[in-house]
């Protein structure tokens, strides 16, 4: 091949041939060529070919064939060269020529070659809809990365230790919040498995599968953990009673023993494909991949909520901006519940599937997704990746600069990491462990934990603390947080978290809560700690539904208890008038509560105003920790 391109190099000013032109012996090599491709003698034909450009070096039809040749082998590098010949003797060269070169060009990361190209293919006449978007689409990739190129971002991959990536591919990783434990999945013998891995201060320890959820026949791959480490989401395809070609099924962490696996059933799973799994923060959110018939595109990204019942309600399309008419997939949504990652090749990039990021914007909508950038980018397909809950590290699949090919036939795959550029970074998120005990055995208690974004104004988290007595939470820094806990028989605990400004991954921000029985506290007053008021007023604002809804489950609980509400204020005024606001506070709040079908009988107010400070009133502080309301239960 070599020889036929140097024997017609320099042939730039002489006059192309056709077939039409061509000598006798070149043109029977070049219809020899032609019968050997209809009949697929692909290697026959090439000869053929490559004969008749060595006796007619300036045959155009000659080249062009042998040029479609290698494009259809994907031998990129031959199929340029050709093409650039057709170029140099032919400065109009038919538009087909135009796309394959610009595409072939693209391929390679030649994009300042291919962008010209493809902007003369769209100008001319062409009327093949699938190639004009696909052209689009190249000049607008194009586009991008000469401009990306220009601005890399700081990219310095890790691979990590040999406990975990072995001569096997390891792939597709997820992380706890806390950052100790990573689940992978490795292919052996043509048999995919879970595995995981610990870390500690000393490292990580040696990938061992999960037990309980591996089988001997069948492939359990693509998977993610959930923040707390106790529930394991994965793709299981293949396996009996499954709805599609692939589903996801889910298992619990329960006495430190994966419970057997269960197929998540027909609000998540087709007929068609389902994978790539990720669990929001809080356990009741899922976005996943699927192939399912009334999407976007090819794939698509699903998202699915949790309901009050525990059940997973019917998937629906994260749609537009996100979804586009092509491939998009691989969602990973961060500990700060806002930020999500995911691959596409229908957004601009580098080519192939490069990695974007959105926000969450509302309840439902998400801001334009950005290209993560060059070369976390390239014109490949970049594997998906999952982001520590602190947000400045980033793990994901890759070969390696080093390719080296497996005893499966195919390229081994390891598991990297590298530190995520600032501009790219989700919030950085620390994470909250809550240990619930007796306060009088110091046992574990099961309960029933809400958490409130109190700048925000609503809800944060909603979940059960299990038997253990532990929950753990991923906190974004941004946020002031208020936290109830419930547990039937119990005072209930009202308090606010302060997040701690340093962040370490395998320490976790940690607070032990101690439940008083409530027929052993009857007439002990305790702070609301999340009750507010409109400023100077006795107003409440909404963001005190959250304690008024969980004060309101321990009446609904037990019927026979009452509960007094107790208005307090500081010494800022008079006394008569502290004395009104604080009644006036009580009442509102004791009205609240009646919203939830409370008898009002059984609630009763009462304000004390300034008498009854907790703190010297010579301070802000101490002024205010003594405006607080209260209640007490009664019998």
């Amino acid at each position: 091949m070599l020889l036929v391109l140097g024997s017609i190099v320099g042939l730039k000013s002489q006059t192309y041939k056709t077939i039409k032109e061509a000598d006798k012996k070149a043109a029977a090599l070049y219809e020899s060529g032609m019968k050997q491709s209809s009949e697929r003698k692909y290697q026959e034909a090439k000869l053929s070919f490559r004969k008749a450009i060595n006796t007619e070096p300036t045959f155009l039809d000659a080249i062009t064939q042998l040029a479609a040749i290698y494009n259809s082998e994907k031998r990129s590098d031959s199929t340029i060269l050709l093409l650039e010949r057709v170029l140099s003797i032919d400065p109009k060269p038919s538009p087909r020529v135009l796309f394959t070169l610009g595409s072939n060009y693209y391929q390679a990361a030649q994009y300042d070659k291919a962008l010209p190209l493809i902007e003369r293919y769209m100008k001319a006449d062409i009327t093949n809809a699938n190639s004009l978007e696909r052209a689009r689409i190249i000049k607008q990739n194009c586009e991008f990365a000469i401009e990306a190129i220009k601005h890399p971002e700081p990219f310095e991959p890790i691979k990590l230790p040999a406990e975990i990536n072995t001569s096997e591919p390891e792939y597709l990783p997820s992380l706890s919040a806390d950052g100790s434990t990573l689940v992978y999945s490795r292919t052996t013998d043509r048999q995919e498995d879970l595995y995981y891995s610990i870390r500690t201060n000393d490292g990580w320890s040696y990938g061992v599968q999960i037990p309980g959820i591996n089988t001997e026949k069948y492939n359990e791959a693509g998977q993610c953990i959930s923040a707390d480490g106790k529930t394991l989401v994965f793709t299981g395809c293949s396996m009996p009673g499954g709805i599609g070609s692939c589903d996801l099924y889910i298992s619990y962490l329960e006495n430190s023993k994966w419970s057997k696996p269960k197929n998540m059933g027909a609000a998540i799973n087709t007929r068609g494909w389902e994978s790539q799994p990720s669990l929001s923060p809080d356990g009741n959110t899922l976005y996943f991949a699927s192939e399912r018939a009334d999407g976007y595109g090819h794939t698509d990204i699903w998202v699915s909520e949790k309901g009050p019942d525990g059940n997973w309600k019917i998937a629906e399309n994260i749609g537009s901006p996100i979804n586009t008419p092509s491939n998009d997939g691989s969602p990973f949504i961060h500990a700060d519940n806002q930020t999500l990652y995911f691959m596409s090749d229908g957004h601009p990039g580098m080519g192939g599937m490069d990695l974007f990021m959105s926000k969450k914007i509302g309840d439902k909508k998400w801001s334009v997704p950005v290209n993560l950038g060059y070369p976390i980018n390239t014109i490949g397909d970049e594997g998906a990746l999952v982001i520590n809950a602190a947000g400045d590290t980033a793990y994901f699949t890759s070969t390696g600069k080093e390719k080296t090919l497996g005893s499966q036939g195919i390229y081994n795959t390891d598991i990297y990491l590298f530190e995520l550029p600032k501009n790219i970074r989700p919030i950085a998120t620390t994470y909250f462990r809550a240990v619930v005990l007796d306060s009088l055995t110091r046992k574990p208690l099961a309960s029933h934990l809400n958490i409130t974004g109190i700048k925000a104004s609503r809800p944060f988290y909603s979940g059960e603390v299990g038997k253990d007595g532990t929950l753990l939470i991923p906190l974004p820094s941004d946020e002031d947080y208020g936290l109830q806990i419930f547990a039937p028989g119990y005072i209930f605990i009202s308090e606010k978290i302060d997040v701690p400004p340093a962040i370490n991954s395998l320490i976790p921000f940690e607070k032990v809560f101690l439940m008083d029985k409530i027929e052993d506290h009857l007439g002990k007053p305790y702070v609301m700690h999340n009750i507010y008021f409109e400023s100077g007023s006795s107003e409440l604002n909404t963001i005190s539904d959250n304690e008024l809804k969980i004060l309101a489950q321990a009446l609904v609980s037990d019927r026979k208890l009452k509960v007094r509400i107790l208005g307090h204020t500081d010494n800022i005024g008079t006394e008569a008038d502290n004395l009104k606001l604080s009644t006036e506070r009580a009442k509102n709040v004791a009205k609240a509560l009646g919203k939830y079908n409370i008898e009002p009988e059984r609630i009763l107010y009462k304000g004390y105003g300034e008498s009854r400070p907790l703190a010297p009133n010579d301070t802000e502080v101490g002024r205010k920790i003594n405006r607080r309301t209260e209640f007490e239960f009664l019998r």
